[in-house]
């Protein structure tokens, strides 16, 4: 590990000018979960560290007067795992249940839910819960604020659309109605791993079943990719088994184009897709039947 100078700004405002200060060599760090690993393997090297703990307002939840859910940038997962349905009911409960299921106690207890979204890891599953149920995300800069989608954000592994002087503060889960069920699958080998494949399924309910559906593949392309092919599929009566499977087959195919029939490892993500696809909609299509 290169040597490095620590800053702790009081303000996002401070932070911004921090970066901005000792560009192109400072980097925000919050938990350090994936920063710290590579600059020790130094494939990163920053000169300043801007740290975000002690930034006011960047770590909590709250429910906005509109009812979205809006999570501070340096939240930590075990923060989430904490709070109790009054906080998280509905289906913003998930990211709860997916805050507590992912790697192990110790990164739980440091890592942050911005942190998973600037470090642009395909695996990770709080980026594809967000972009699974159009969530945005609050960023501020030297240029002012902006919101944002989170379907986008991620550009392929380590590339997020943030900019060198800006700072991700929130991000902000739509109001309870806005989906009626929210279902999250992955796959991977050990419980700390990241996982290899991921998928959010989203449902709102329509006088006949399904009025609009959602479906966010993580882990088998470069960075959380919608399959609105195949949740178009899921839209009108309840989908039975015939029509769970026939949506996953064609996610599958959507993502990885030919994958049935290419290398082992794209055949072998092509059928965790399918099958995590069929997983999730089979849970959110039950969670509707209950609601």
């Amino acid at each position: 590990m290169r040597a490095f100078t620590w800053l702790e700004p009081g303000t996002t405002t401070d932070a911004v000018a921090l970066l901005r200060e000792h560009a192109p060599g400072a980097r925000l760090i919050a938990g350090g979960q994936s920063l710290l690993l590579a600059m020790k393997d130094r494939t990163a090297g920053p000169t300043h560290l801007v740290s975000l703990a002690g930034v006011e307002g960047l770590a909590g939840v709250r429910t906005a007067d509109d009812g979205s859910l809006v999570v501070g940038a340096a939240t930590t997962y075990t923060a989430l795992t904490r709070l109790d349905a009054t906080a998280l009911g509905g289906w913003h409960g998930v990211l709860g249940a997916v805050a507590g299921d992912l790697a192990d106690r110790p990164v739980r207890n440091r890592g942050t839910v911005g942190g998973s979204l600037c470090t642009g890891d395909p695996r990770y599953d709080v980026p594809v819960l967000a972009a699974g149920v159009d969530a945005t995300l609050r960023i501020t800069g030297a240029g002012g604020d902006r919101e944002v989608p989170a379907t986008g954000f991620a550009q392929g592994p380590g590339l997020v659309a943030l900019r060198p002087d800006e700072v991700l503060t929130a991000l902000v889960l739509p109001p309870r109605p806005r989906w009626d069920a929210v279902a999250f699958e992955k796959f991977r080998h050990r419980v700390f791993d990241a996982a290899i494949v991921s998928v959010t399924c989203a449902l709102r309910a329509g006088a006949d079943g399904v009025a609009e559906a959602r479906l966010t593949v993580g882990g088998a392309t470069p960075a959380p990719t919608p399959v609105p092919g195949a949740a178009a599929r899921l839209v009108g009566p309840l989908p039975d088994p015939d029509a769970v499977a026939a949506a996953a087959d064609a996610a599958a195919e959507e993502v990885l184009p030919g994958g049935a029939t290419a290398g082992e490892a794209v055949r072998y993500r092509h059928e965790l897709v399918r099958t995590l696809v069929r997983r999730a909609v089979t849970r959110a299509a039950a969670d509707l039947r209950r609601s």
